[in-house]
Formats: structure tokens, C-alpha cells, sequence
């Protein structure tokens, strides 16, 4: 979704930085980091599902429901031009962020954690695209492989606590202590 959003602001601004925005953010975040993943975790933990959570299912839509409103109302806050993609988009924005890093704080599993700082950073993507219509290349670039890096790292991670304690649950790092 950020690549298509990435293209049809290309396609509104003609900015050439957003096409190849669109193209680097299909590849990485829609190809290399899923594959990467998938081949580090696949032994350990891909096939898992998380047991324990630190939030409950519904108390956690309930939250994410709150913080989808805090996202839109603090969007109208922000004083932001209407030219590409406006306000409707930068609350859709705050929201992901908002959630993303709900996610990472309400689940256990390392594996979730990653996932919804994953989300969190599609969310700052998607404010950047719409504060300055579409950051400068290097800037994209740089936040692009600095998510690839990071993503690459963590799964290696993940992959190692399992082997380590056997679970990729994060309480289980207590029994870690010396």
C-alpha cells in the first residue's frame, strides 16, 4: 500500500524521488524483508502461533479503536497543505504509527514485536509522504535500508533466543540473569 501510495502521488506531483520510492519501498518492505524473514524464522518459530499476550484480544480492539481516534483527531491539529495527499491520509498515518507501536508493547512474542515496530515504520513513511510530499531520496533511501538492516538483525535474533531458550516469548528472558 505505501509503494501504490508512493505512485499515485508520483503520478499526481511528478516527482521522480516518489517513483523510485514506490519502486525501492514494493521491493524491500513487499519482497526482501518478508523472504529474509521467512528464511531466518522459518525453523525456529514461523509456524508457532503466540499463546500469551499481555493485553487481551478484546480489551486490545477496544485500544486500537482509541487509538485510531487519537490518530485522526490529532491529525486535524497538525497544520499540513492539502495539496497531495492531506489530512484524511496523515490521520491514517498517525493511527498506524500509534498501533504499530501498541503492537510492540502488548505482545510477548519477539516475533510480534518486530512486527508492530515493522508497522510503526510504514506509519512514519506514510507522514512523511504526506508533511513533505514525498522526503528527499536520500532521506527515503536511508529509512528504507535502515529497515532492512534492522529487520535482517532482529529476526537473526529471534532466531538465536529460540534456539537459546527454546521460545521466543520475552518474559522467558528473565531466567537469563546471572
Amino acid at each position: 500500500m505505501l509503494a501504490a501510495i508512493a505512485a499515485a502521488t508520483f503520478v499526481q506531483s511528478s516527482r521522480l524521488h516518489l517513483l523510485l520510492l514506490a519502486i525501492s519501498s514494493f521491493v524491500i518492505k513487499g519482497i526482501v524483508i518478508p523472504v529474509v524473514l521467512r528464511r531466518q524464522v522459518r525453523a525456529t518459530v514461523f509456524d508457532k502461533r503466540e499463546t500469551h499476550y499481555y493485553v487481551g484480544f478484546p480489551t486490545a480492539l477496544l485500544i486500537g479503536m482509541g487509538l485510531s481516534i487519537a490518530g485522526f483527531v490529532s491529525a486535524n491539529q497538525l497544520a499540513i497543505t492539502k495539496d497531495l495527499l492531506g489530512q484524511p491520509v496523515s490521520g491514517v498515518a498517525i493511527s498506524v504509527i500509534l498501533i504499530g507501536f501498541f503492537i510492540a508493547v502488548a505482545r510477548s512474542d519477539a516475533v510480534m514485536q518486530l512486527t508492530g515496530l515493522l508497522v510503526a515504520e510504514n506509519g512514519l513513511l506514510l507522514l512523511g509522504l504526506v508533511m513533505s510530499a514525498g522526503l528527499g531520496l536520500l532521506v527515503d533511501f536511508a529509512l528504507l535500508l535502515d529497515v532492512l538492516v534492522g529487520a535482517v538483525v532482529m529476526g537473526f535474533l529471534i532466531a538465536r533466543m529460540n534456539t537459546t531458550i527454546m521460545s521466543t516469548d520475552t518474559g522467558e528472558l528473565t531466567r537469563l540473569r546471572g
